[in-house]
């Protein structure tokens, strides 16, 4: 690994976040552990709950105010496990920590490190709570898998301190190419598949895919009203995770990775994950994406719904070819170490930086 811790001593980490086994949070707990830090998780989610539990009335309505609620009392506990001694409070997209949580911290801590980390774009604010609003200045660290959310005109301008980028990564131990069966390429492979929740542009482009004669498959939430619209579309609407992520990109010949246009995406999370699984992936054509997964070499790309379909159709047929690209994006994502350790690392040694006046 080129990438090298440079903080010598033993790192003593609280970590805020989701920590239901489907959450990429568990996915950082671990590799944290794996590089020796001494770890203590928050959850931010009751016992229980994970992506697919429905929210109540009175929680869809403080999201509308932009007013999470603490269900699982991550405030106090934040506190207490301040109190037992830390170097680093990791807020792990926990939109719900209140300002005056991290200013009570930084008394009881005066040598605290405070690290946000989130993989949306935080210019939107929708995604922003009021909460983290007024915290924003509070950051010693904010990190971000957007790259555009460093310009001097987004998140310093709203008053964060130090930004810092990072590509998205992979669990290289989960995210790994799994023997397929034929039983279970028939129960999670298609010709074509995307794994992602529903979002409009999406459902259009593999609507456009299966009206040109290809079978599609889509795993993910929020995509029932698309269930039986066309005979070559089988939408399973609900999500594929972990070892099932891996086992859809084995079974599949094409895997789709579309952009959030709502978080103005030069890549996402599963832009990592299909090539570290060996899967042959069909992305959106952007600078960014292209720079990590070369074109034709680790990956194809597509700037319209017309290309995608030209390119599937021109792919699917070419197992050998499409095989190697696969391996090939597998080698890429660990020679660049787009892997959680690695990244976790980078945001370790960044903390380091002499003008951030902290001392994890």
């Amino acid at each position: 690994m080129s990438v090298t811790l440079e903080i010598k001593k033993p790192i003593r980490i609280i970590l805020v976040g989701q920590t239901f086994k489907e959450s990429r949070t568990v996915q950082r707990a671990a590799a944290m552990r794996s590089l020796g830090c001494s770890l203590r998780c928050v959850p931010t989610a009751p016992r229980g709950a994970n992506y697919e539990t429905r929210p109540t009335l009175i929680q869809r309505i403080r999201y509308r105010l932009r007013l999470p609620e603490d269900s699982a009392k991550a405030n106090q506990a934040i506190l207490k496990e301040v109190e037992s001694g830390a170097d680093i409070l990791w807020l792990d997209a926990a939109d719900m920590i209140k300002p005056a949580t991290l200013r009570q911290a930084k008394q009881i801590n005066k040598k605290l490190a405070v690290v946000w980390y989130c993989e949306d774009d935080m210019m939107n604010p929708a995604l922003r709570t009021r909460q983290i609003d007024r915290a924003l200045p509070l950051f010693d660290l904010w990190v971000t898998t957007k790259s555009f959310n460093a310009r001097p005109e987004e998140l310093p301008f709203l008053g964060v301190k130090n930004v810092f980028f990072v590509n998205n990564s992979c669990d290289p131990a989960l995210h790994r190419l799994v023997p397929i069966t034929e039983e279970e390429r028939q129960r999670f492979g298609s010709a074509v598949s995307f794994i992602g929740s529903f979002e409009g542009p999406r459902a259009q482009s593999v609507m456009h895919l299966a009206r040109q004669g290809l079978d599609v498959r889509v795993w993910g939430n929020g995509w029932a009203d698309w269930i039986g619209r066309h005979p070559n579309l089988t939408i399973e609407n609900k999500p594929a995770y972990n070892d099932d992520f891996a086992r859809v990109v084995a079974a599949s010949p094409i895997n789709l990775c579309f952009l959030r246009k709502a978080n103005r995406d030069l890549q996402t999370c599963r832009s990592i994950e299909i090539p570290a699984c060996a899967g042959f992936m069909v992305h959106e054509r952007n600078n960014e994406i292209s720079a990590l997964y070369r074109e034709e070499k680790e990956a194809v790309y597509f700037s319209c719904d017309d290309e995608l379909a030209g390119v599937c159709r021109s792919w699917i047929g070419r197992d050998q070819q499409r095989r190697l690209i696969g391996e090939a994006a597998r080698k890429r994502t660990l020679e660049l170490e787009l892997t959680h350790d690695s990244n976790i690392i980078r945001i370790l040694n960044a903390l380091l930086s002499p003008q951030l006046d902290v001392d994890p």
